[in-house]
């Protein structure tokens, strides 16, 4: 669709029935000659401007500063409305100026305080800004002419400004009520006419004016939706120079302008031409001037020297100056306009800037060295605020990237950024695709599906990541982006989480980055914890794709949390490490320690392996005929060693590598039987000799000796 937004088409309805004959009670002193005057001559009296005067400066005031920052696509109408509406211009660029505007003004000269009230009306006036609306622009049929197969393809918006003395809130529902029914009627009139366009979108700012001293008889109301066409916004203003100012924010607000202050300007004093003074001017533009300036947070953002204005960036006047003929990289020229254009500060610098001088304008810092950012030129009568580039420019060679754009910023992943576009490399189309559900899966839609789950979690910079600098994470990091898991993708990415836990119980070293950090960086135990925190973050990216990848996500939690038997045997070994360690170096004992535990637990299952081993080879070396112990257990005396499980704290590698010597010979031969069957280590010999029968007794006990 063509865009038009509701600030191509703006119609100003004004209220000319003779209650806005009343004097807004703002004086204005009108003899200013209070010096030197002759005695005897009575000073005149102050003059007041009436609510028609308010709102005609204040409107013909936003029409200057849309026409002279947008002096095309932007378009006013005019209308004044009493006994009936009169349209003052047409939607033709050559009715788009001040002067125009102000000679049918003056043509039609202040509202009459005599008039009959009751046949005046503002409904007149809103009545027909709904019927301009539905006129085709210039602009708008051009659109409709390049796009004639799909000509309703060109959206019709506009805004409605109405300045008038409502009574009550009520009425002010009436004038809405009003202009909703007519766009409503005018729209099906529209829909069957080739010279008028339905209204898609109006906006309808109601603003009540009333004298300096009076009572609001109407609230302030914040945009309201009053259908799928129509939205309204109150606004109760006091007459006078509160009008103009809130003029001047509407028009900011309706068409995307900010506000930049030029200061320290030297301007010669008209009494003292050899001294000079510094000056500000206030100038607005649209905001895209200072979209980068004021995202990079540079600069300093104060109030306006009103209130209520919105906030003002400050540019500082730089010199020296220079000439129209230098060279100035910008990115971009906005027209200007002077908030007071009237004002002495604000004439001499426009008649300054169109003589064919430039200023440059820079950022007011504290310290470090000044940035000049932005410059003031004209360009055939029409002054421009450019904006200057600060960073390296695009007519230059393009840098590398790992010099970085602009930054310090070195150390980007650019090998797994190719493997990345290699992994996400658009292919031809050459056969429809169906979804689950049967409906045609669309080739674009499906790229940017795998792109964002590709990009969910992606670190650009090296130090900025663990877990795409280990190889060990790389078989779940490849498979967890996809859309659906199968078995095997959950097993590897199991696989891949058990060896991680493994490598912790190693205490394996982690490729953690210590750039720009002092010391040895963090201990081992932060660095897992750092490992296992990111490896929780991509996981958990990817959890609401399947069930599968819910599984291992479970698979990484359970892994993560110890168990409690193991916590528990932690917890008694650090209350035994600090009943024995000094507080002095508590942390350096601590490290030994752990280390020390950690090689017991190793010489342990050794052991352990050992055991095996030698029981498998007993088994072998044994003959058949070799009687069978009744309980096969390795003898190991009492006094010799100690179970492991049993000891108190940890054992020395003296004792652990005799239990070790020990256990080893006494399996390389045959234990005594006397000594399995024993009782406290004593054997009772010749126990057959109380059996009755002395010769079975005898022959037995020769076997026993045999």
């Amino acid at each position: 669709m063509k865009v038009f937004s509701e600030s191509h088409k703006t119609v100003f309805v004004v209220d000319h029935c003779p209650y806005m004959a009343e004097s807004c009670r703002q004086h204005v002193e009108f003899d200013m000659l209070t010096k030197n005057r002759t005695q005897g001559i009575i000073p005149l009296a102050p003059i007041s401007k009436s609510l028609w005067t308010c709102a005609v400066e204040a409107s013909m005031e936003y029409c200057r500063i849309m026409y002279d920052i947008f002096p095309f696509k932007k378009l006013v109408n005019f209308i004044v409305s009493d006994s009936c509406s009169r349209i003052l211009n047409s939607w033709t660029q050559e009715d788009q100026n001040l002067q125009e505007l102000m000679a049918a003004l003056a043509a039609i000269g202040p509202p009459n305080p005599r008039a009959d009230p009751e046949c005046c009306s503002i409904l007149h006036g809103l009545v027909a800004a709904v019927e301009v609306l539905c006129k085709i622009t210039d602009y708008q049929h051009e659109a409709r002419t390049t796009l004639i197969e799909n000509a309703e393809r060109v959206a019709n918006r506009g805004r409605i400004i109405c300045l008038t003395n409502a009574k009550s809130d009520s009425h002010v529902q009436m004038l809405e009520d009003c202009v909703s029914e007519t766009i409503h009627e005018h729209n099906k009139l529209a829909a069957g006419s080739d010279q008028l366009m339905p209204i898609q979108k109006c906006e309808l700012v109601l603003i009540h004016t009333y004298p300096v001293g009076d009572d609001s008889l109407v609230s302030d109301r914040p945009k309201k939706e009053l259908s799928s066409v129509l939205t309204s916004e109150v606004h109760s203003v006091r007459a006078g120079r509160h009008l103009a100012t809130k003029l001047n924010q509407l028009v900011q607000l309706h068409f995307d302008l900010a506000s930049t202050t030029i200061t320290n300007i030297p301007m010669k004093e008209e009494q003292h031409a050899n001294t000079s003074a510094n000056y500000d001017v206030e100038l607005l533009h649209h905001k895209e001037a200072h979209l980068e300036f004021i995202r990079s947070g540079d600069g300093h953002v104060g109030n306006s020297r009103e209130p209520t204005l919105k906030d003002t960036v400050t540019l500082k006047w730089c010199t020296p100056r220079t000439n129209s003929v230098e060279l100035h990289y910008c990115t971009g020229a906005f027209r200007i306009s002077p908030v007071d254009v009237n004002s002495r500060p604000s004439s001499c610098l426009t008649n300054f800037l169109l003589n064919g001088r430039s200023v440059l304008l820079e950022q007011p810092r504290k310290s470090g060295s000044k940035v000049i950012s932005h410059m003031l030129s004209s360009h055939g009568g029409e002054i421009f605020l450019h904006v200057l580039s600060s960073s390296r420019s695009i007519l230059e060679d393009p840098p590398s990237i790992s010099e970085g754009c602009g930054g310090r910023v070195t150390d980007y992943r650019i090998t797994d950024f190719g493997e990345f576009m290699r992994e996400n490399r658009l292919m031809p189309f050459l056969e429809s695709r169906y979804k689950l559900d049967g409906t045609v899966e669309i080739p674009l839609e499906r790229a940017m599906s795998q792109l964002e789950r590709h990009t969910r979690y992606w670190p650009m910079i090296i130090s900025q990541t663990t877990i795409f600098n280990m190889q060990a994470v790389v078989p779940l990091a490849s498979v967890i982006v996809k859309e659906t898991l199968t078995e095997d993708d959950v097993l590897n990415c199991q696989k891949t989480i058990y060896n991680l836990v493994d490598m912790e119980r190693k205490n394996d070293p982690l490729p953690i980055s210590t750039a720009g950090t002092r010391g040895k960086g963090p201990k081992r135990d932060e660095q897992y914890r750092i490992m296992w925190n990111e490896l929780e973050t991509l996981v958990r990216a990817h959890i609401n794709g399947s069930e599968k990848h819910q599984r291992v996500m479970e698979c990484l939690q359970a892994c993560r949390s110890k168990p409690p038997e193991e916590e528990e045997q932690r917890k008694k070994r650090g209350r035994k490490r600090e009943d024995k360690e000094e507080k002095s170096d508590k942390g350096a004992k601590e490290y030994d320690h752990d280390k020390k535990w950690s090689e017991s637990e190793r010489m342990k299952s050794s052991i352990d392996r050992d055991k095996e081993e030698l029981m498998e080879t007993e088994v072998i070396k044994d003959s058949p005929d070799s009687p069978e112990p009744p309980n096969k257990k390795p003898h190991i005396a009492v006094e010799d060693v100690a179970p492991v499980e049993k000891s108190k704290g940890p054992m020395s590698l003296l004792s652990l590598w005799s239990n070790r010597i020990n256990t080893a010979n006494s399996r390389k031969h045959q234990e005594f039987i006397g000594r399995l069957n024993s009782v406290n280590n004593k054997a009772e010999l010749y126990q057959h000799l109380k059996e009755e029968n002395g010769s079975e007794a005898i022959e037995n006990g020769k076997t026993g000796r045999q």
